[in-house]
């Protein structure tokens, strides 16, 4: 296959094995120059193939030597189409991890739904004698179906209040132009917390320790954003401003419960 860009806006649709190859390992390469660390040894990562949770992924593993699952969604090649970046990164990320012996498996999956907990933690169960020491809560995804009530949620970036306008680039023609983006309603505002907070990062920490496997002293993150302040509209004081304070919210909460069950900590990483 010749892979050439695809570009919608300023967005690449397609990608590319090599360069995400390259990315992948220019990470551990850095991760692998630095000092050594003691740290978790079995942690679970939740969103694990691109961003911040690819990226803690390869910090616990080539600078912690920690063994990793990793869960995310993401899809193979399929006739004229690539695969998505993560199943690239994935790929990379792996034959590293196996050639330097270090555990690593994977699971792809909608992470949202209750039979890719269950089958997370099967798999702690079996290989790491059920028992996790860190949980990262990494995940972003334009939709959420609730595995209790089965009703689909999807995320929205709108700013709250009033119509934002600000310049967006043409990468392909080189046009810069303005773009608007209208307000968000209640709807749009619910939804985006359902899919972005932290109701699902705390359904994951409570079926974790319902299942008896969270270790004493575990510890779990999950990762907010402010950003510059051109971004404030739509991002931290948007849609995306109000799950990330819900996200922080249930941090809170989590910290105590984990605290008094398991001498564990709740933390948000910004």
């Amino acid at each position: 296959m010749i892979i050439t860009p695809k570009v919608r806006g300023f967005i690449c649709t397609t990608a590319h094995p090599i360069g995400c190859a390259a990315n992948v390992n220019k990470q551990i390469e850095y991760v692998k120059n630095q000092k050594l660390f003691a740290g978790q040894k079995r942690v679970l990562i939740i969103g694990a193939s691109t961003g911040y949770g690819l990226a803690s992924r390869i910090v616990a593993s080539f600078g912690a030597g920690a063994k990793t699952i990793g869960v995310f969604f993401e899809k193979e090649a399929a006739n004229n189409r690539t695969a998505s970046p993560g199943w690239y990164n994935t790929v990379a990320f792996e034959q590293a991890a196996l050639k330097e012996e270090i555990y690593a498996k994977s699971i792809n999956g909608d992470a949202f739904s209750t039979a890719i907990k269950q089958e997370v933690i099967d798999l702690i169960k079996q290989d790491w004698d059920g028992q996790v020491d860190l949980v990262i809560y990494s995940l972003a995804s334009p939709r959420r179906v609730d595995p209790i009530s089965g009703e689909i949620y999807n995320s929205v970036l709108k700013p709250l209040g009033s119509t934002y306008t600000n310049k967006t680039l043409n990468v392909l023609n080189k046009e810069v132009s303005n773009i608007s983006i209208g307000s968000a309603n209640a709807t749009e505002i619910d939804n985006t917390i359902k899919v972005m907070g932290g109701e699902d990062w705390a359904l994951w920490i409570n079926t974790l320790k319902d299942a008896g496997i969270l270790a004493n002293g575990v510890m779990t993150v999950a990762y907010s954003y402010i950003g510059p302040e051109i971004t404030y509209p739509v991002y931290r004081n948007g849609t995306i401003g109000k799950a990330k304070e819900h996200l922080e919210d249930t941090a809170k909460q989590l910290n105590q419960m984990l605290n008094s069950c398991c001498q564990g900590k709740a933390f948000v990483s910004v």
